[in-house]
Parts: structure tokens; C-alpha cells; sequence
């Protein structure tokens, strides 16, 4: 089965909620971004000059949304691809090949931290955020 026929069987349930929690972390990016001055994914504060709200949807807002929604969509569909291969394990756990488990410990935990909210702060960083 191709990935895509997995995403496609993705129960209704699990779209909401991933619509829920993208449009939250947008939201929050954003709103981060006015008060702060900053993304939440810099560690270091810094103010740059002073721009329109125009400059500002498009130089810094636009591109805030789409790294959450980006981050936020591929830690949901991760995490749904991890528990599918887990589901189509016949075998016992303790016989499952090398690649399949650094797979499923890659998708588990890009899709917990993702999730959580604080996968963008760490690509931003490099490093896991303090």
C-alpha cells in the first residue's frame, strides 16, 4: 500500500484534530510574532527595523503560518504511518528488523515532538530548545 492510500484512509476524526491543533499552532505563531517581535523558534531576541503591517503579513506572517502547518500536518501524518506499520507487524515485537525499527523511532518522535508544538523550535535552533 502506498503512503498516499494511507493518508487517504485517515479516519474523519483524526483531520479534525490535525485541523485543530495546525490552525492553534499557526495562530500561535503569529500572535508570538507581534508581541515578541520574534518567531518562537529564535532563541535570541532581535529587533530588525520597523515594517508596514504589509511588510509584515508578507515578509514574516506568511512564512510563520506555513512552517507550522508544514511541521504541525507531517508530525500528525508520522504519527498515524508509525501506528500502521505497528499494526501490520505479524511477528513479535522483539523480531522486527533494525530498519523498521529506526523508522518507527524516527516517526514516533518527529510526530510526539511535532505535536507538542516544539518540533519547529528545534529545526530553527539546530538543537533541542531550553
Amino acid at each position: 500500500m502506498s503512503i498516499s492510500n494511507i493518508i487517504l484512509n485517515m479516519p474523519w476524526w483524526y483531520y479534525l484534530i490535525m485541523f485543530i491543533f495546525t490552525a492553534y499552532y499557526a495562530y500561535r505563531g503569529v500572535r508570538y510574532f507581534k508581541v515578541f517581535g520574534v518567531p518562537l523558534s529564535q532563541t535570541e531576541y532581535y529587533k530588525g527595523p520597523t515594517l508596514s503591517l504589509k511588510d509584515k503579513v508578507i515578509i514574516e506572517y506568511i512564512q510563520e503560518i506555513l512552517f507550522k502547518v508544514i511541521i504541525t500536518i507531517s508530525s500528525f501524518i508520522s504519527l498515524y504511518v508509525a501506528v500502521y506499520i505497528l499494526s501490520l507487524q505479524k511477528a513479535p515485537f522483539n523480531e522486527i528488523s533494525a530498519g523498521t525499527a529506526a523508522l518507527l523511532i524516527f516517526l514516533i518522535i518527529w510526530g510526539i515532538i511535532g505535536i507538542s508544538g516544539y518540533l519547529t523550535a528545534f529545526i530553527a535552533a539546530g538543537k533541542i530548545p531550553r
